[in-house]
């Protein structure tokens, strides 16, 4: 456990210091401050209207019970009960915080690597787009805030796997139970109107 500890802590100074520039210091910020996603939802959700009409409405409840569901567990439950410092609340570790605050207290594991792990494979593995380059974005965006949080100071290499792995729970939990009951109780609510 030492070991592996170590390997983190090893792993997080060398992205947190080691690689960094000014210019990923503005790039990263920018990609894991949420505000900034806005546009990103926004054209989902047109996207999702206009590709799938009535049928978007159990999409965007899917995504949205796939962020809820990563949000609550990794933040609401699992971040209460480990009680792991973050990095920049560290007393022994010196950590370079690009952001200028450190947020909550707890780090393990990552909300947002969970949150977006679980909307993106939740978004790949129910096909709602077609292009399979598409998909890869979606990956690579939940990816890249993740290896943001360790960047700008915040989190742990091993917070961030902790997230990834909730998120995929998440996400197959999510596509497998919760868009066939939407599906279904949409049918239904369709019946009964016609």
């Amino acid at each position: 456990m030492e070991a592996l500890q170590n390997i983190d802590y090893v792993v997080f100074q060398y992205i947190n210091q080691t690689i960094q520039h000014p210019f990923l210091d503005i790039v990263l910020t920018f990609l894991r401050t949420a505000p900034n996603w806005i546009p990103l939802y926004i054209f989902l959700a047109v996207y999702l209207l206009y590709t799938y009409k009535l049928d978007a409405i159990q999409y965007v409840f899917y995504i949205i019970i796939a962020f809820a569901l990563a949000d609550f567990i990794s933040h609401g439950i699992l971040k209460p009960w480990i009680h792991r410092l973050r990095p920049c609340h560290s007393l022994t570790l010196h950590a370079r915080l690009v952001l200028g605050h450190c947020g909550g207290k707890w780090s393990f594991p990552s909300t947002h690597a969970s949150n977006h792990m679980a909307i993106a494979l939740s978004i790949v593995l129910s096909g709602i787009f077609k292009k399979k380059w598409i998909n890869y974005i979606w990956i690579f965006w939940a990816l890249a805030i993740g290896f943001a949080q360790i960047y700008v100071g915040v989190h742990y290499p091993s917070d961030i796997i902790a997230g990834y792995v909730l998120g995929i729970l998440i996400a197959y939990f999510n596509y497998h139970l919760i868009l066939p009951a939407l599906s279904k109780l949409q049918a239904a609510i369709i019946r009964k109107t016609d």
